[in-house]
């Protein structure tokens, strides 16, 4: 595969789509409403600083350039074909194309593998030929390509911004390409590069980042992301280019709604929204949730630089005490911290402030402040090692030393700050100039600020534990089984890699549960042994805290009755303690993923649930327990001891380790892990395999 190149390779072979010496334009016609001759205008009008070979039949100059009847009659190994034909059309042109040695072909046209099933063969048709010339493809179904340093605008676009700046942008959607260029250039954002892949036949969304990231002309790498073919490679790339500049993606297709909308418009697998959250946090992508949200993201990370938060922590400093109360609620919503000032901060600040301020963050300097006293008020709140940066609010109160006593202290500490402006043209003209990001609402500058927090540097990927010895017949099985494993072997399975399960015996009819039970102590739990039953509660194979005989050769009785159970399981009654789900699946898109969350009968209902991709170590482990409900609830509420993380990531680690090593298991399902003081232990499996 192309993306597999190193980054030398994939430059040479992007080279020729970015900085072309010659282009070739394919479907040229004379008629001004025609695509094909659209597209010639766009390159003349850009001033392209190459070559330009319009193919037409009657090969008579167009626009006042000199055209070639056919393709055979185009020089050989020419850069850059721009391919504007009916679909019927294209498979014969790539021939050609092939035939004349050409790099890359920009096929523009549609009706390929976003349509139907003749459209995809016909699209791995052309791949086929393209792929034995040595001649790449991108698209088909895109909007062409723009690269600024050559003045090339092989594009359906016209009128488009002439802003410098250093904007990469890749896009599988063209309109929605058109969309980030006009866009940013009514922010005077100028993109140096644009790239629209369509259907990604054979050049996709990572091979051109990988290209953009080692780009001298591109500073920051834009994406609007339909689907991905390999996600870990995007991954692998994308962590390799936030390592130099920023990368920032809006996902399209992420109900269900989307992705079919976006299966027909690409011809690809959309795949789950929750997945690429882990993904791009691994990578150091900054994810936006909406168009706006994509826009400030990258406006923020242009006009601050190089400057990050060192936490996800963020102070409040305004004179307009109602929008600080909104954003101090986005913040927290948007996973900031707002941390409280201490006692010798906030005298400190009542010392420089009306005695009515607010000082405990967010810090209301209030309306009434004397000027001189807000950039000592400032600095103070921004030398505070907990507070990363700030976000500064200012309504009504045009005073410049509002803007100054802000950009000063942010200057002083290395800290950033966004701000949200209203009525205060001379503060926001000073934010502005020293490179203060302005955003219209309370909201738009805390998630402005989140993105400079979003876009650090991506750490070092986790590596997966070795293989672990397993029994013969689980080794076996994991190899020749299809669907879930008898539960025995899921349990020993992971018991391998290290899960902790809860003291239980396996016994083979209703009669011989009791002498289980009384060798392992009352209460017990029941459970019928049913291979095709994978969620026992809805079942009815299980029954819970059993205290008598009586009880436990009655509801043997009954499962077996109601499913035809031949074994058993009794299993101590673990309890109480707090239930957490920890599973696994393998993705389509991002291969092996960890799931973390509140478990028990109402996991699917509540929701509350975290992923990353796996491997995953003890940290990420146990930032996934912190997040959601989880932490509250292993904090010990309403009189549960509290419990000790420490047991439920050896198992988080222990189940990411067996999805990465045995490449047969398809899903792992621990629910419930019950925690309790030091302890955690699983009382249930599910391992999938195929």
């Amino acid at each position: 595969m192309a993306g597999d190149e190193p980054p030398a390779r994939v430059m040479a072979t992007l080279e020729p789509v970015f900085s072309p010496r010659a282009v070739a334009v394919l479907g040229v016609s004379r008629n001004p409403a025609k695509l094909g001759h659209r597209l010639l205008q766009n390159l003349k009008e850009s001033g392209f600083l190459g070559t330009v070979y319009p193919v037409n039949p009657s090969g008579e100059a167009i626009l006042g350039f000199a055209s070639v009847s056919s393709i055979e009659a185009l020089p050989e190994g020419i850069d850059l074909a721009l391919v504007s034909l009916p679909a019927a059309a294209v498979p014969g042109a790539i021939r050609a194309l092939a035939g004349r040695r050409a790099r890359v072909a920009v096929v523009l046209s549609s009706g390929f593998g976003e349509v139907d099933a003749a459209g995809r063969d016909t699209q791995a048709s052309l791949l086929e030929t393209a792929k034995a010339a040595g001649l790449r493809l991108v698209g088909p179904n895109c909007m062409g390509v723009y690269s600024a340093p050559v003045r090339l605008n092989g594009t359906y676009f016209w009128d488009l911004p002439r802003i410098g700046g250093g904007i990469g942008v890749v896009s599988q959607s063209g309109a929605y390409g058109g969309l980030i260029i006009r866009y940013l250039g009514a922010r005077g954002l100028g993109v140096s590069r644009f790239l629209s892949i369509g259907n990604q036949a054979d050049v996709d969304i990572a091979e051109v980042i990988d290209y953009l990231a080692d780009d001298p002309h591109t500073t920051l790498i834009a994406c609007f992301v339909e689907a991905l073919r390999d996600g870990r490679r995007f991954v692998d790339v994308a962590m390799r280019a936030t390592a130099r500049k920023p990368v920032v993606v809006l996902k399209g297709g992420r109900s269900a709604a989307g992705r079919r909308a976006a299966g027909s418009h690409t011809g690809s697998l959309a795949g789950t929204y929750d997945m690429y959250r882990p993904a791009c946090g691994r990578a150091g992508v900054v994810l936006a949730e909406e168009t706006e949200e994509f826009f400030d993201a990258i406006e923020t990370l242009v006009t601050v630089g190089a400057r990050r938060p060192s936490a996800p922590s963020v102070a409040i400093v305004t004179v307009s005490g109602g929008p600080s109360v909104i954003a101090a609620d986005c913040a927290e919503r948007s996973g900031l911290a707002v941390p409280g000032l201490d006692d010798r901060v906030q005298a400190v600040l009542r010392g420089l402030l009306p005695p009515f301020a607010a000082v405990g963050n967010p810090v209301d300097l209030t309306p009434q402040v004397e000027w001189e006293k807000i950039a000592p008020a400032v600095r103070c709140v921004l030398d505070q090692p907990e507070i990363a940066g700030a976000i500064a609010v200012n309504v009504g109160l045009d005073i410049p030393e509002f803007a100054d006593g802000v950009v000063a202290a942010a200057q002083a500490t290395g800290k950033p700050v966004v701000a949200f402006t209203a009525d205060t043209p001379e503060i926001t003209g000073r934010f502005k100039t020293a490179g203060v990001p302005v955003m219209p609402t309370p909201e738009r500058a805390v998630r402005a600020w989140r993105a400079l927090w979003s876009a650090r540097a991506a750490a070092t990927c986790p590596a997966a534990g070795p293989p672990r010895r397993l029994p013969p017949d689980v080794a076996r099985a994991l190899e020749t089984h299809r669907g879930p494993l008898p539960y025995a072997q899921a349990r020993r399975a992971l018991e391998a890699y290290g899960v902790r399960f809860c003291r239980e015996t396996t016994v083979p009819g209703p009669d011989e549960t009791v002498a289980a039970a009384e060798r392992i102590g009352y209460p017990v739990v029941v459970k019928a042994s049913v291979d095709d039953v994978l969620h026992k509660t809805e079942a009815g194979a299980v029954r819970l805290g059993l205290t008598s005989a009586e009880a436990v050769r009655g509801a043997a009785r009954e499962m077996a009755t109601r499913t035809g159970a031949r074994e058993f399981v009794v299993q101590q009654h673990v309890g109480p303690g707090v239930e957490v789900l920890i599973g696994a699946r393998r993705d389509a898109v991002f291969g092996p993923v960890v799931a973390v969350g509140t478990g028990g009968i109402m996991a699917e209902v509540i929701g509350d649930v975290s992923f990353r991709l796996a491997p995953v170590d003890a940290d990420e482990a146990c930032a996934m327990l912190r997040e959601g409900a989880r932490e509250r609830l292993l904090a010990g509420p309403r009189g549960l001891p509290a419990c000790d993380v420490g047991p439920l990531a050896e198992m988080i680690v222990a189940v990411s380790d067996l999805m990465c090593v045995e490449p047969r298991v398809l899903e792992v399902d621990l629910n419930p892990v019950i925690a309790a003081g030091a302890t955690a232990v699983a009382v249930d499996a599910l391992v999938i395999v195929g």
